[in-house]
């Protein structure tokens, strides 16, 4: 259980920083601070894009049931494969070219490294809606189905999740996401199949949530010195809950019990 809520955690952020940092870095007026977190994302963007890719494969890989079940496996057995399957190369080209020449670049012409940022920051964006997606198939695995509507609310609120810990690496700046996250969480539960959230309701799952969601929201106006460490707990905390209530959902699903299944308290 914690080991899955580790890998969300660490494809939360690896992934929302291919959209969120390039985004900040193209709206964020030159000095010294913008200085330091671009060179951050010129040696950080193509470890963090290849940690995504490497943690959204194990934790398909932990949960193959699902996987097949969603036709998330093989990956263009399925339209959020096939998306990714174009997408997720195309980000780590993207982020290659930021390492090899973002520097000489933004020496170059600052305005066009804005735009070369924005247009990464669209690509990534586009990946992490096409991986909230899939991420809300493989949490819904063979279990209780939802409405559309609310599938795709989902995925909006998990999109939001992402988008916030992908701020995370920006070691100071205040985050933007954050609070959005917090509100995407609270959402969350309630969204989920009626089966399902009754079990994760009676396993105590919302007092986990409500922790959560407190940290998103006020995260932003903590002191510098506790901004990250409390994002970092919230972010985790807010895995932990997805990743209870994809495990949860496919215990539900025809013939499993899901009391085999120990609960998040």
């Amino acid at each position: 259980m914690l080991l899955d809520a580790l890998l969300l955690f660490v494809v939360f952020v690896a992934w929302g920083a291919q959209a969120t940092v390039p985004w900040r870095l193209s709206t964020t007026a030159a000095d010294g601070v913008a200085a330091s977190h671009r060179r951050f994302w010129r040696a950080g963007a193509l470890p963090l894009a290849l940690a995504g890719v490497l943690g959204a494969y194990e934790l398909a890989n932990r949960n193959p049931d699902a996987a097949i079940a969603t036709r998330l496996v093989p990956l263009l057995a399925s339209a959020p494969g096939r998306v990714l399957a174009v997408l997720v190369p195309a980000m780590l080209v993207a982020a290659l070219l930021v390492a090899l020449g973002g520097g000489r670049l933004g020496a170059a012409d600052e305005r066009l490294t804005a735009a070369g940022e924005r247009l990464t920051a669209a690509l990534g964006l586009a990946a992490c809606t096409a991986a909230a997606w899939a991420g809300e198939l493989l949490r819904a695995g063979e279990g209780p189905e939802g409405s559309e509507p609310r599938f795709l609310l989902l995925i909006g609120c998990r999109l939001a999740l992402i988008l916030a810990a992908g701020e995370l690496p920006l070691a100071g700046a205040r985050p933007r996401w954050a609070a959005a996250g917090g509100v995407a969480l609270l959402l969350y539960l309630p969204l989920l199949p009626a089966p399902l959230r009754a079990v994760l309701w009676d396993q105590g799952l919302q007092l986990t949530c409500a922790a959560a969601a407190l940290l998103l929201l006020v995260v932003r106006w903590l002191p510098r010195g506790l901004r990250r460490p409390a994002f970092a707990i919230g972010l985790l905390l807010a895995a932990m809950v997805l990743g209870q209530a994809g495990r949860v959902s496919q215990a539900l699903a025809p013939g499993v019990d899901y009391q085999e299944f120990p609960s998040l308290r």
